[in-house]
């Protein structure tokens, strides 16, 4: 195993020469995800300021005059503009305005007559400022809905519970530990999975195919150390780099996301919540065989190609395999599907979306964990076997 572990430090050792892989690596992660997050935040914020700070434009169709003096009386809220010309469904569509109203024509009497009268909306659902037009107008509508209501029942001489048969008070069970913890639970596989393999996939391409094109791999199987020692050695750069690499875009991710709250004490006690050392720590042992699995696999076919553009053609398509998987995990539903937690790989996913999203289930992770550390075992078998032929490592 000796030499398994100096063939490792050799390739680390040819990494810490190239300061800009260094750099992309181990600093950009920290640098990269605060940057965007942050500028996202801001962005968000500022958009929701200027449209809660702008007046929403209506356009009013009102022949009795019975929502006009009530929108007029909040003119920081609404804006009556006058009717576009062409179609109001295009007006809306090119920005012109953010609701258009249109109130029955007898409005006015049928208020006065103590009945229903009817009031049509069309808003452009695609657009956030025309919803919040809408939303704006249940808002202020309803206390004068209410007014209508109990005016009627005071006219009747009725008891103003009448309009009230019940009061629905509404607890919420989850806290917001579990609410970012399903967010969390749901896309930490995805970016796992990701991380891991693209961070081995380039390594790994330059530790086999790579050496081939720099011929020095005739060199090095020139040395005392036994084929099959080079083979575990680069498996373990290649394994190293990946979890090396996806546990330092998580930790960036994970400063990054409180930033995405504003900061806020709660988004930090949330993270502080889930983030807890059994949840980490499960985390990274089910980590742990997949990546070896992916490291194996790039491993396996890097070694075999003549030049590292075939590599990168052979090795590029298990990412989209991989971005798939990731993915499907991610769609509602899936974590109700009990046979997913037989499929290799995708049952990692869903062991870990359960975990943080406080649904875990010692079973499934142990059926992930064994599944996984079984698929990674018969890999590395499979793998050192093979390239430990002539045929495979002298491929040229």
């Amino acid at each position: 195993m000796n030499g398994a572990l100096l063939i490792a430090k050799k390739e680390f050792l040819e990494l810490s020469k190239d300061r800009k892989t260094l750099f992309m690596v181990f600093v950009m992660p920290f640098l990269l995800y605060p940057a965007i997050f942050g500028m996202m935040a801001n962005l968000g914020k500022r958009d929701e300021a200027n449209k809660r700070n702008k007046a929403s434009r209506v356009y009013l169709l009102d022949p009795s005059d019975t929502l006009a003096p009530i929108l007029k009386a909040d003119p920081k809220q609404f804006e009556l503009v006058g009717k576009p010309e062409g179609d109001l469904k295009q007006a809306l569509r090119d920005q012109k305005l953010e609701l258009a109203l249109e109130v029955g024509p007898g409005a006015g009497t049928a208020l006065s007559r103590q009945e229903t009268f009817q009031v049509t909306a069309t808003i452009d659902k695609s657009e956030d400022a025309s919803k919040l037009a809408l939303d704006r107008l249940k808002e202020t509508l309803a206390p004068r809905e209410k007014a209508w209501v109990l005016g009627r029942l005071q006219g009747l001489n009725a008891s103003p519970q009448l309009a009230e048969p019940l009061k629905l008070e509404v607890k919420n069970a989850a806290d917001v530990s579990l609410a970012v913890g399903k967010v969390v639970g749901m896309m930490l596989p995805y970016m796992l999975m990701i991380m891991m393999y693209t961070g081995s996939m380039q390594h790994g391409i330059y530790a086999t195919a790579g050496e081939k094109e720099r011929n020095t791999l005739l060199s090095l199987m020139a040395t005392r150390l036994p084929r099959i020692q080079i083979i575990l050695g680069k498996l373990l750069y290649i394994f190293s780099i990946g979890v090396i690499s996806a546990l330092l875009n998580l930790l960036s991710l994970g400063i990054s996301i409180p930033i995405m709250g504003g900061g806020s004490a709660s988004s930090l006690q949330a993270m502080t919540a889930i983030a807890n050392p059994m949840t980490l720590g499960l985390t990274f042992m089910i980590m742990v065989p997949l990546g070896l699995f992916f490291a194996n696999f790039i491993l396996l076919l890097g070694i075999q190609s003549k030049t590292t553009i075939e590599a990168g053609s052979a090795i590029v398509p298990g990412m989209f395999v991989v971005i798939f998987l990731g993915v499907f995990s991610m769609a509602p539903g899936v974590d109700k599907m009990a046979f997913l937690s037989y499929v290799p790989v995708v049952n990692v996913c869903m062991s870990l979306r359960k975990l943080f999203s406080q649904q875990f289930s010692w079973g499934e992770y142990l059926i992930a964990f064994t599944m996984t550390v079984g698929l990674a075992g018969v890999m590395t078998l499979v793998s050192t076997r093979l390239l430990n032929r002539e045929k495979a490592l002298f491929k040229m």
